[in-house]
Parts: structure tokens; C-alpha cells; sequence
């Protein structure tokens, strides 16, 4: 049996975001597919925030309190707040916040929810805290262009993960998995049998699911063998759905799984 580390932190179909008229390639990027297969309100909300990326923001209640998974970009003040409110909820409520991994585009909400504990890959922190940066040609090129708010070193509570770990919440458990390679840190976890893939899972119109993102990318052959890595200690009875950090989720079957690696 995979041993995890664990720490007990405390007990307590298709649709479209972007806007129209858009060449189809964005319009297609800008649209969730199979969001619905994580929506459970009043207990978990999934959304995505403005604009062509339609990054993904998840919120649940747990018995150690309400939790989110990446918090999005452009909007996000208001993605957050409202999917929150499903739940009888606010950002103030928010105790533990999951980062799949720290480019702008997953993080933009950091600043509604600064009480919470943030657990992010070890190797993730100093893009996180800006005392780093990426190789990823597109992901170093905008970051050049174009500062966004960042939190300093010390200002946020941070949990840093740098090996398979077990997060205990109550009933529930949430396990991170480390799978270097589109950034230093990426970090993949499994809640209620939904795997959070972060970008190291990828979907584009006409090809589908695929892996990382060259462009945006440290290292798509990394991620590609993280990937590989990641199949042979995940539980995959456990493993329900898969979904991208821009809400592209589909059922977790070999197939997919097998898209991911090519």
C-alpha cells in the first residue's frame, strides 16, 4: 500500500465563459466541459473566472472547514465570493486554500483569502512569494510584461508539500501529489475521487486531453514522466474524474489517462 504523509491540518455539462464573437480556438478554450461532474452545491461548487482561459476555482465544505482549489484569474473578486455564497458561505470562511501550482492565471484570488492556510509545492513557493520565476518561454515572457500581485515572503501561512501527502480534514482526506515539470511545484490532488490535475493536464480543441503545454511550461518531458509516475501510485478505484486547472474535466478511464502521457 502507497504510504502517504500526512498531515491533519485541523477538524471541522459544458458551458461557456468567454465572450462572443471569438475566433473558435479562444471561444473553445473560454468553454468548461463536463464541469457538471464536480458540482455538488450546497457542499462543493465548482466555477471559472472571465476571459479565454476560464481558469477554474473549486470551493467545498469539509468537516475542518470550507476549502478552495486554485483561485482563478481575471474576475476572480467576483468568482470567489459568488461560488462561496452557494456553499453559505464567504472568503472569510475560508480556512485551506490548494494550489495546483502558482502562474497568475490560478492564484488571483490569494488576496480575499489571506486568513487561510495555503498548501503549495515546496518547490512552487518562490514563484508564489516572486522571489522566483519561470522558464516557460510564454509564461516568462507575460510575467516580464506585466507584474500582478504577488504575496511577500512570510506574509501568507504557508504548508509546503514535497512528497505524496495525506491532508486530513475530518471525513474527508485530501492527497497531494507532486508532478514537477510544467512549473517546479505542480501538485496534483485527489478529493472525493476528483483528481485536480492542475495545467500538467491539458485540453485544446480538436485534440482533446493531452499533457502540459509546451509554452507555458519549465519542462514537458518532466511533466510527462511526473505523469507516468503519477498512474502507477495513484489510487484509481478512488479516481472518479479528471479535470484541468481551466475546467475541463471528463470520467477518469484509461483512456484519458493514456492522452495525458503520449
Amino acid at each position: 500500500m502507497r504510504r502517504f504523509r500526512t498531515l491533519d491540518l485541523g477538524r471541522r455539462t459544458s458551458q461557456c465563459a468567454g465572450l462572443w464573437p471569438l475566433a473558435f480556438g479562444l471561444w473553445a478554450l473560454g468553454c468548461t466541459r463536463e464541469l457538471d461532474l464536480i458540482q455538488d452545491p450546497p457542499d462543493a461548487v465548482a466555477a471559472t473566472t472571465t476571459g479565454p482561459w476560464a481558469s477554474m476555482i473549486y470551493v467545498a465544505r469539509t468537516d475542518s472547514g470550507v476549502i478552495a482549489i486554485d483561485l482563478g484569474w481575471t474576475g476572480s473578486e467576483d468568482v470567489l465570493p459568488s461560488s462561496l455564497a452557494a456553499l453559505n458561505a464567504s472568503p472569510a470562511d475560508v480556512r485551506f486554500v490548494f494550489l495546483t501550482h502558482a502562474h497568475r492565471d490560478h492564484i488571483a484570488a490569494w488576496l480575499l483569502v489571506r486568513q487561510a492556510r495555503f498548501i503549495i509545492g515546496v518547490a512552487e513557493v518562490p514563484a508564489f512569494t516572486g522571489s522566483a520565476g519561470y522558464r516557460g518561454w510564454a509564461a516568462k515572457m507575460t510575467d516580464d510584461m506585466n507584474d500582478y500581485p504577488r504575496p511577500r515572503p512570510g506574509e501568507l501561512s504557508l504548508v509546503s508539500i514535497a512528497s505524496d501527502t495525506a491532508i486530513d480534514l475530518g471525513r474527508d482526506t485530501v492527497l497531494a501529489f507532486p508532478v514537477p515539470g510544467h512549473t517546479p511545484g505542480s501538485t496534483a490532488y485527489l478529493f472525493r475521487g476528483i483528481l485536480f490535475g492542475g495545467d500538467a493536464i491539458n485540453w485544446r480543441p480538436g485534440t482533446g486531453f493531452q499533457g502540459a503545454r509546451p509554452e507555458f511550461s519549465d519542462s514537458v518531458a518532466q511533466s510527462r514522466e511526473s505523469l507516468l509516475a503519477l498512474w502507477q501510485r495513484l489510487p484509481l478505484a478512488r479516481t472518479r474524474v479528471m479535470c484541468t486547472a481551466h475546467g475541463k474535466c471528463a470520467i477518469a478511464d484509461s483512456a484519458i489517462r493514456e492522452a495525458v502521457v503520449r
